[in-house]
């Protein structure tokens, strides 16, 4: 299974910069960059942060692919 990244459409729908996110959760602007890149994912528990930072559920930030 493999999973593609919304963060990018939610980040621009509500209007947040990737800095800000990452000075919210506390992780670096890479980090922020690798996920919505797909390089990386972040934890469980900031993927729950993330989705309410951008008033969102957990599912909506990632997408499953075949």
């Amino acid at each position: 299974m493999k999973l593609k990244s919304r963060i990018s459409y939610w980040k621009d729908k509500r209007g947040r910069s990737n800095k800000w996110i990452a000075g919210e959760l506390k992780v670096s602007e890479e980090s922020v960059s690798r996920w919505i890149n797909n390089k990386s994912y972040p934890s469980i528990h900031t993927l729950w942060d993330l989705a309410e930072l951008l008033d969102c559920k957990v599912d909506d930030l990632y997408e499953r692919i075949e």
